[in-house]
């Protein structure tokens, strides 16, 4: 059989990763292709996500695909991966196949630092495909074929942009088991106001926890409270105007509870509906769906606050509306007392 041998970290895979393997069964008259995940690579120093949710995460996109395999080789080996320890392997263990390995523009232009280079490709056919019509030259014995530039990187999913480019079920199964989900914060919001978010998802789950909520509703609704808040009027003002112009009449800084509430669906793919309320409503505490509730008391009452909270938070682990009537009350006498101030 022509087998072709698709590498990476793979984390995530997504549907760029499906059209590279599809194109190139076409294109070099495969009978299969094999997603390779690499456990530690030598030119790469980032720590990858675990294994297990990797292999899942291959599993679920190539599942409607059946000429597409998932090849564990080199998760199984551990250690630092080696492409020609990988093509040793493969050959004994498959002596009856002819392997044909791809790679991009990127590796060809470091194809001097791989171990044996030459021996590589005396044991395998390499095909660089070319996305970005970049010509690389090179004295190795690798064929180049054009391919369709890929629109989308797993690094950029990792920072929580261009999920639509996530196969079906993978963006659920990331959410469910809590991946790269945070760094999507810590991309759109400054440090500090992402620690609170952090923190405020952590005390969100806290509250549920011991009222009987969804944990992981919790924790999402705190994680996402604040997605807006590092946004500019001029970037805020088109969804207000669509979404609730009626609001505009809050200070500016009130916008961003309404304006995060179309972010989590538009960018985050939440559609979760108590998500989204509470969001829209932890600023003003105007919402006593639990949910709303516990992101707005989590939202006073966070530990990195210059005050002490461990009131407030003991009484909402006890009662959330119980809590949040308190907090209520308590964001009233601060709001009159700063106007006052202010005066």
């Amino acid at each position: 059989m022509r087998i072709g041998i698709l590498g990476g970290s793979f984390d995530p895979i997504h549907s760029g990763h499906i059209s590279l393997a599809n194109r190139a069964k076409q294109l070099l008259n495969l009978d299969e292709v094999w997603i390779l995940p690499s456990s530690l690579t030598p030119l790469k120093d980032r720590k990858l996500t675990n294994d297990e949710d990797r292999k899942n995460m291959i599993l679920m996109s190539i599942a409607s695909y059946p000429h597409l395999k998932l090849c564990t080789l080199e998760m199984e080996r551990k250690g630092v991966s080696y492409t020609i320890d990988t093509i040793k392997q493969l050959k004994q263990m498959y002596p009856e196949h002819d392997f044909y390995w791809m790679i991009g523009n990127d590796q060809l232009k470091q194809f001097d630092l791989w171990k044996e280079p030459e021996q590589i490709c005396e044991l395998v056919h390499v095909i660089c495909f070319n996305r970005d019509h970049e010509i690389v030259s090179t004295s190795y014995n690798i064929q180049t074929l054009h391919m369709d530039d890929v629109l989308v990187s797993s690094s950029e999913i990792r920072n929580g942009y261009k999920l639509d480019y996530l196969c079906d079920g993978v963006l659920d199964y990331i959410y469910e088991h809590r991946l790269y989900v945070e760094n999507f914060v810590a991309q759109r919001v400054k440090l500090k106001r992402f620690a609170h978010s952090v923190s405020v998802a952590h005390l969100c789950e806290e509250f549920a926890r011991n009222n009987g909520f969804d944990v992981q509703k919790a924790y999402y609704t705190g994680l996402f409270h604040d997605i807006a808040k590092s946004m500019t009027k001029e970037e805020m003002e088109p969804i207000m105007d669509s979404l609730c112009p009626e609001n505009k009449k809050y200070a500016v800084a009130v916008w961003h509870g309404f304006v995060g509430s179309v972010i989590v669906q538009r960018d985050f793919k939440i559609h979760d509906a108590q998500i989204i309320n509470a969001i829209y409503h932890h600023v003003l505490g105007t919402s006593d769906d639990p949910y709303a509730m516990m992101v707005f008391c989590a939202d006073k009452l966070d530990p990195l606050r210059d005050y002490d909270t461990s009131y407030g938070i003991s009484l909402c682990n006890e009662d959330i509306t119980k809590g949040f009537k308190h907090e209520l009350e308590e964001n009233k006498k601060y709001l009159r007392g700063n106007k006052n101030g202010n005066q």
